[in-house]
């Protein structure tokens, strides 16, 4: 039986900074004048929509091939070492409680994370969710992904990225994603996480929130991770947009984004942040 392949994404090829910058706009419809998209920016526009833990999973792993419910340990630990870290010096998690830690944080037989290693594709519990967001915007690898609800903040993911990595990214085309949150609750497999904007100063600043994709597989089965694009093959009207711009203007989406008040600093409101902005401009000047 032959099954019918439909675009995964829809694209938009920009040559010049105003194309770019004009399809991105707020107040046109990809730029989110009704309300529905979300975007995320990457550096290179050839790289698929992964999540940062299966990005490490070489790095971690000494087996080529590992199997689902490895996975879902080897996540798992990450996350627990993120809390013992937080407990070491007294920083607060989401939604803690002897009771969330015992069900949802042990490895033990009959905790809440029994079904997740039983049926790798339960994982994760949806307890965790918010512990896994605050993880992953405090750089942790996890199985979301990072997305905002501005067009222009992931622009300007997509540029300082970019411009840090310029040597071997200069003849390259960086890109914006664009996915469409309405059509996107008709895929049974994924995931909109909305999470307080007082979990993270950096999520409120960043206007972020993230997407997760349940992952096939059964306990013994080979860990075989699907990308999110390739869950809009099978149906038409796909909900993702991919919208390109060659990565030699990325010194002119940062001027772009500093008239809009978007910055290093502003985007991680710390010294961190603060830091981020003089690289970006360090980087800015070393292009000239």
């Amino acid at each position: 039986m032959s099954i019918n392949q439909y675009k995964r994404y829809l694209l938009k090829e920009c040559d010049n900074i105003d194309e770019f910058w004009k399809e991105l706009c707020p107040e046109r419809p990809l730029g989110n004048k009704r309300g529905r998209f979300i975007y995320r920016g990457q550096r290179d526009d050839t790289w698929p929509l992964v999540p940062s833990i299966l990005r490490i999973n070489k790095k971690i792993n000494h087996k080529i091939h590992i199997k689902c419910e490895e996975q879902v340990h080897n996540e798992l630990m990450i996350l627990n070492y993120f809390v013992d870290q937080c407990d070491s010096i007294g920083i607060s998690i989401i939604n803690d409680s002897l009771e969330f830690r015992k069900r949802y944080l042990d490895f033990k037989v009959g905790d809440g994370n029994d079904k997740s290693f039983i049926d790798p594709s339960n994982w994760p519990s949806e307890e965790l969710l918010e512990l896994m967001a605050l993880a992953q915007h405090c750089g942790v690898p996890t199985s979301l992904i990072d997305w905002s609800k501005r067009s222009y903040i992931a622009a300007y993911f997509a540029a300082s990225s970019a411009l840090k990595h310029y040597e071997e990214n200069n003849d390259k085309k960086l890109a914006v994603w664009a996915l469409d949150i309405e059509k996107i609750k008709l895929y049974k497999n994924i995931k909109l996480i909305k999470v307080p904007g007082s979990t993270s100063n950096n999520l409120a600043a960043q206007s972020g929130l993230f997407t997760f994709l349940k992952q096939p597989g059964k306990m013994g089965d080979i860990f075989s991770p699907k990308f999110l694009e390739n869950e809009f093959e099978n149906t038409p009207d796909t909900p993702l947009w991919k919208i390109t711009l060659p990565v030699k203007y990325s010194v002119e989406i940062l001027k772009l984004c500093k008239l809009y008040g978007i910055s290093g600093a502003t985007l991680f409101p710390n010294y961190n942040g603060v830091s981020r902005s003089v690289f970006d401009y360090i980087n800015t000047i070393l292009i000239k």
